[in-house]
């Protein structure tokens, strides 16, 4: 699996990873399957969000930071 996109969301997700593994399995099942191919997630600790966005083509992933 191959991860690319913003640097400090790839920290967080690595975060994610160490801490609730459990939810990251959630997050990349539901990026998936939905229709649009992303998933928003926070951080850890709830100052920042992202979208873990499918690339059912490439089957990479990409962490883009949510606007506003």
């Amino acid at each position: 699996m191959k991860l690319t996109g913003d640097p400090r969301g790839l920290e967080d997700l690595r975060e994610i990873k160490e801490k609730k593994v459990e939810y990251l399995k959630f997050l990349i099942t539901s990026a998936k399957t939905n229709f649009d191919r992303k998933m928003e997630f926070k951080s850890i600790d709830n100052q920042r969000s992202y979208y873990l966005v499918y690339d059912p083509i490439t089957s990479e992933f990409r962490v883009e930071v949510k606007p506003g």
